[in-house]
This record gives structure tokens, C-alpha cells and sequence, in this order.
């Protein structure tokens, strides 16, 4: 099912970022996402991917052979032409870091006709140890490449620009360990955790310092999964000591190159919140579910320093009707408006699993709003 009317024909990142920044209340009300299904964006402009998920790409990436740079080139290509035809201010976009994951696992799932999902082993990764550790290639600085900015750069409509990408030190850690290690040496090896983290540090700082000083980078949106439904991964403390300190050197990296820092976490983080805003400095936060806190209650209680992007529960656009997702999206609208700093989309990202007309009904319906009141 190809979208058959956007959410407006011409993208307007300018605006985005002063509603990103909370200097205006004015609109429209920008749509953002962190990650779209390849499969969406497929159904979405008819254009046919040269492969099914994301993990697939990023198990043949790291071999940077020919036939995953054409790949690559496809799926940029697909990327930029569905965030066009959608109408969203920017495209999305990541710097190359050759880092040796551990390697994602498929799943087809016949309840959707086959549709294959990602998902990674969490007991042990392809750092379980230390003497594993000492043994692994971690990459040189030299190698990390903005080939994919430059290349989207040129292709970029009028008025918008790139969002970069950043996985967190924190999930590249779990996906190097695998989570069950990766907690045991929390305790048994703490030193072992902290000394993986610096050197992920160290290639986020120059990738981050790569992508930010491009002309064409708008913002950062930065992965870093740190919560279950119930509370963080790990203790609170350790990312207080070891982690959101890193944090604070990539959003000061990001805003000397004038670029604004969206910070994404699933699960409940409440712990950290403060932290993250006082001391980190992040702009913005993504990443909401109904059933750990609502986006309304986030923006009453956060909303007058930091922008909050998404909240419509990806449970809803999965399970739900257009209807409910249509006075779902309106109720967001409604009660956040009127104290500015509100973008809509997904509360975590546009999954495979997600009703293509539940999708576009969320979008049509921030169109609506905008519309309804004088400001598309």
C-alpha cells in the first residue's frame, strides 16, 4: 500500500529544529522517526529492497564486500526516497564504524506471511571475556567514514537535512558481551565493561566529530537502549559513573558543531532522567510507552527544558484500528501543543509488524491537525 498523499511536499528542517529547540510553539507539529522497517518503506514508495531486515545488512556490512556496498547504495537510495515522499524534514543517515559485532540471528514469523525479524544471542557475544577482549580487532580511527553523509547530501531535497544515526556505547556494549556477560561481569569484571566502553567512546567521539562538522547535518539521533519496563538494564550507579559521562562528551561534541542532540531509550529510565538533562545536556527524548509512562505526562513533567518526540505506542499501531490510532494521535496533540516542544511518530520506531494504514493514519492525522489549525 504506497502513501498516496504526503505529509507535506516540502520539507522544512529550519523549522523542525526550533520545535526541536523549544523556540516556537508555532507549527505545523514536525512527524519524526528513529527507525522504519525496511519492509514499510518499501510498501511505502514501491521501490524493492535488496534485502528483508536491517540486521541482514548489518551481518554483511562489516565484510564491506561488493556486493554490500551496492546494497548499501540501495537501501540509501530507498531511505532517501521514502523520507522524501512521506514528507519528513530529514533523512536519516549513519557514519561507517567497522566494528566486529557479534552476528544477528533471522526469524520468520508465519502469523505475517513470513515476515522475517532480527534478534540477537544475549547470553554470550563476541567479547565474553577478557583474554577475548585482548584479541579482538577493534578498528583504527582512520577507518571511520562519512561516505554515506556525503553521498546523501547530494540528494537531499530543498530545505531538509541528514539526521545522524549513533548507536550507543551502552548497546554496542550488550551486543559485544551479550547481556546475560555482560550483567555477570558488571559484577564479577566491572573493569573489563569500562574498558569496552572506552574504546567505543573513543570511535563514537570521532564519528560523531566526522558527521556533525558535515554541512549537511541537521541533528544527532542517538540509540542508546538503557531500560526494561520496570527499571534500568543495569544499576543506576553504573551509568552514572561510566556511562552518562560519555554521554556528555558526545552531545558537547555535537552542540560545538551546532547540532542539536536527541537522545532515544527504550524502557524506564526515570532514575536517570535528570542526569540527562541537567547534566548531560541532552535537547530532546524519544522512546514512549503507555504502559511505563504516556508522552503526555513526560512533556508535563519535562517538556519546559527538553522536546518529546513520538508516543504513539507501537502496541497500538500494530493491534489497533485507524480510529483508535487517529484519537490516539489527536489526544497526544491536544494535550501537548500548547507548551511547544512535541513531535509525532512512533514511540519507538515503525516496525514490520505494524499496520502500514495505522501508520499513515498517524501521519494523516498530525496533517489534519496541522491543517485545522492554519498551519499546512
Amino acid at each position: 500500500m504506497r502513501i498516496d498523499r504526503p505529509f507535506k511536499k516540502q520539507p522544512d528542517f529550519e523549522h523542525f529544529l526550533k520545535v526541536l529547540l523549544r523556540e516556537t510553539k508555532d507549527g505545523p507539529v514536525p512527524i519524526v522517526e528513529l527507525l522504519v522497517d525496511i519492509e514499510v518503506m518499501e510498501e511505502a514508495t514501491g521501490i524493492k529492497s535488496p534485502i528483508d531486515t536491517w540486521a541482514d545488512f548489518a551481518n554483511m556490512a562489516e565484510e564491506m564486500t561488493p556486493d554490500a556496498m551496492e546494497a548499501g547504495i540501495e537501501l540509501m537510495d530507498l531511505t532517501i526516497a521514502f523520507h522524501t515522499n512521506v514528507g519528513y524534514d530529514y533523512v536519516p543517515m549513519t557514519p561507517l564504524v567497522p566494528l566486529k559485532h557479534t552476528a544477528w540471528n533471522r526469524k520468520e514469523n508465519p502469523l505475517q506471511g513470513g515476515k522475517v525479524r532480527g534478534w540477537q544471542e544475549e547470553h554470550s557475544g563476541v567479547i565474553p571475556s577478557r583474554e577475548a577482549y585482548e584479541a579482538y580487532a577493534w578498528p583504527a580511527l582512520e577507518e571511520i567514514s562519512i561516505l554515506p553523509i556525503e553521498y546523501a547530501a547530494e540528494k537531499l531535497a530543498t530545505g531538509a537535512k541528514q539526521m545522524i544515526f549513533c548507536n550507543g556505547v551502552f548497546e554496542e556494549l550488550r551486543n559485544l558481551m551479550g547481556f546475560e556477560t555482560m550483567a555477570m561481569k558488571s559484577i564479577e569484571e566491572p573493569d573489563l565493561l569500562v574498558d569496552i566502553l572506552e574504546n567505543l567512546s573513543t570511535l563514537t567521539e570521532r564519528a560523531l566529530e566526522m558527521a556533525t562538522a558535515h554541512p549537511g547535518t541537521g541533528a544527532v539521533f542517538y540509540g542508546e537502549d538503557m531500560g526494561f519496563n520496570q527499571g534500568t538494564m543495569l544499576h543506576p550507579d553504573f551509568f552514572r559513573e561510566h556511562v552518562l559521562p560519555r554521554h556528555k562528551r558526545f552531545v558537547e561534541i555535537s552542540h560545538d558543531n551546532g547540532k542539536p542532540f536527541i537522545f532515544h531509550s527504550c524502557g524506564k529510565i526515570d532514575a536517570l532522567l535528570e542526569e540527562l538533562i541537567e547534566d548531560v545536556g541532552i535537547d530532546a527524548l524519544h522512546s514512549f510507552q503507555d504502559k511505563i509512562t504516556p508522552i503526555e505526562e513526560m512533556h508535563r513533567r519535562y517538556g519546559d527544558r527538553i522536546s518529546l518526540l513520538g508516543g504513539v505506542d507501537v502496541d497500538l499501531l500494530a493491534r489497533g484500528s485507524t480510529d483508535e490510532v487517529r484519537a490516539r494521535t489527536r489526544q497526544i496533540l491536544e494535550a501537548c501543543t500548547p507548551a511547544g516542544g512535541i513531535m509525532i511518530g512512533s514511540g519507538n520506531s515503525v516496525t514490520n509488524y505494524c499496520k502500514i494504514e495505522n501508520y499513515y493514519a498517524m501521519i494523516d492525522e498530525t496533517r489534519k491537525w496541522n491543517e485545522e489549525h492554519g498551519y499546512l
